[in-house]
């Protein structure tokens, strides 16, 4: 092992020191809209595919979220009248297609921040590496 790999902290302190910030930095910027992280997850889910189902989507998310926690953010974007619902299904309101464009284009600003100094080259190297050891360990993505 080289002496530079040696002298660094395990990957899993860095994973988890990196989702922390990124989390605790996105929940900061999106205060004065009074969401976190999640709840612009569930938009940015809905705006890709139009409509979501929760217990598709709960699939996905189980890891971060408990079904209570999803059920939570769910009934605070149905509160603000961003999303509607019809048995299983959440699709924007009018309201929340514009809320979604505002802090879109906030996240935007926050992912340019996060990212500064990188470049999309080694952006993608990491998501590379990070799905080699996510299958190395029997996971799937």
């Amino acid at each position: 092992m080289s002496t530079d790999i040696a002298n660094k902290l395990p990957i899993g302190w860095y994973l988890k020191e990196a989702d922390s910030l990124i989390t605790h930095f996105t929940n900061t910027t999106f205060e004065t809209y009074g969401i976190n992280r999640f709840h612009w997850q569930v938009l940015k889910n809905i705006d890709k595919h139009e409509k979501i189902s929760k217990a598709l989507y709960y699939h996905q998310v189980n890891r971060f979220l408990s079904e209570a926690e999803l059920e939570d953010v769910l009934d605070s974007l149905c509160n603000r009248n961003w999303v509607q619902h019809e048995g299983d299904m959440y699709s924007f309101t009018e309201t929340g297609k514009t809320a979604y464009a505002d802090i879109a284009a906030l996240q935007d600003g926050n992912h340019q921040k996060i990212l500064s100094g990188t470049t999309p080259e080694e952006y993608l190297a990491t998501i590379n590496f990070l799905e080699t050891i996510i299958r190395n360990m029997g996971g799937k993505i």
